[in-house]
């Protein structure tokens, strides 16, 4: 027989660096003769997209420029300052933070360069594109504002720098400031059990998620799908045993990692777009926060279906059957 649950979980997760550690990210952005935009930061990107995240702060600050424009160099301590590490969740808030202050800057100098071509104040000079446009009608490609920073001296290589508010190490109770900002999420999980096999199926997973202002969505909902893929891993499959020390799980034969076939056909992710007070860019992460509620919300889901708390993960079709034979014993 096969029975159906529905289970719920929230969670929080702290950001950036804890306990007293100075949080600090530094990022180069410069324009070429060429008319390209570089982003020069030692961030290493593991799949999250910062090149993409740090590509759309550049466009929109400097009026929706073609993303084709901007290229990323290669993390490179010969030549990219330091963005700090990738973890804590912490690189679309600090580099992100970063990168929107250098990206200002350079606007602020386009359109003081900008501003002599156009017979208008810098104040009044605005971006769209490849163009630079001033009072009554008045524009200036950006060729020529760049042509006009080399005649007047005015570099077009920026530096922007982005410190999180400092913590403090906890005290001996264990009290103190130790982390600077939080994300937050709920899931609803919906399983299905089937009590002759043990088998649990996740039929379908809904989250909503406090990241702050999300910068680039479909990087976001990608990262939120690949959390719970990687947390049903957690939460129904995945056993490293061992015995005396010696592994008994001897490859991915028997450690057993999702497969598309074992993800839900539908996750969906609804963003809570409150802007974090942290910087001016709103942002902050949730590359960790995303694993968190899966396995809660889904061992939840079991319990509503078949009335059996696990507290054992992964769990396995065995671990579901004896909870089940337990039961009915009480039961009898």
């Amino acid at each position: 027989m096969k029975k159906h649950g529905t289970g719920y979980a929230s969670a929080w997760q702290g950001l950036n660096y804890h306990f007293g550690h100075p949080d600090v990210s530094t990022v180069r952005l410069e324009l070429t003769d060429v008319l390209r935009y570089r982003i020069k930061v030692a961030a290493a990107d593991l799949g999250e997209g910062i090149p993409e995240t740090l590509a759309l702060i550049v466009s929109r600050e400097l009026g929706d420029i073609p993303l084709s424009q901007i290229e990323m160099v290669d993390p490179d301590t010969a030549v990219t300052p330091d963005g700090g590490a990738t973890g804590a969740s912490r690189q679309t808030a600090l580099t992100g933070n970063a990168t929107l202050e250098a990206a200002k800057q350079l606007a602020h100098r386009l359109k003081t360069a900008a501003s002599e071509l156009l017979n208008t104040p810098s104040s009044e000079v605005t971006m769209r594109g490849n163009t630079l446009y001033g009072r009554d009608g008045a524009s200036a490609s950006l060729a020529e504002v760049v042509k006009e920073c080399q005649r007047i001296g005015l570099s077009l290589s920026v530096t922007g720098r982005f410190q999180a508010p400092r913590t403090e190490p906890l005290d001996e109770t264990g009290q103190g400031f130790g982390i600077n900002q939080f994300s937050y999420a709920t899931y609803i999980a919906e399983v299905e059990v089937d009590t002759d096999t043990g088998e649990v199926a996740v039929l379908r997973v809904s989250t909503f998620v406090d990241g702050g202002k999300i910068i680039r969505r479909e990087g976001a909902e990608m990262q939120v799908e690949g959390g719970v893929a990687m947390g049903l891993g957690h939460t129904l499959t995945e056993e490293f045993k061992q015995q005396d020390g010696w592994p008994l799980t001897g490859g991915l034969s028997t450690y057993l990692i999702p497969t598309i076939s074992d993800v839900p056909l539908e996750i969906s992710s609804e963003f809570v777009e409150d802007t974090a007070p942290l910087g001016e860019l709103g942002a902050k992460g949730i590359a960790e926060l995303v694993l968190v509620p899966i396995a809660p919300a889904v061992i939840n889901a079991i319990y509503d279906a078949v009335g059996v708390r696990l507290t054992t993960l992964p769990a396995t079709p065995e671990r579901v059957l004896l909870a089940l034979k337990d039961l009915e014993k009480k039961s009898a």
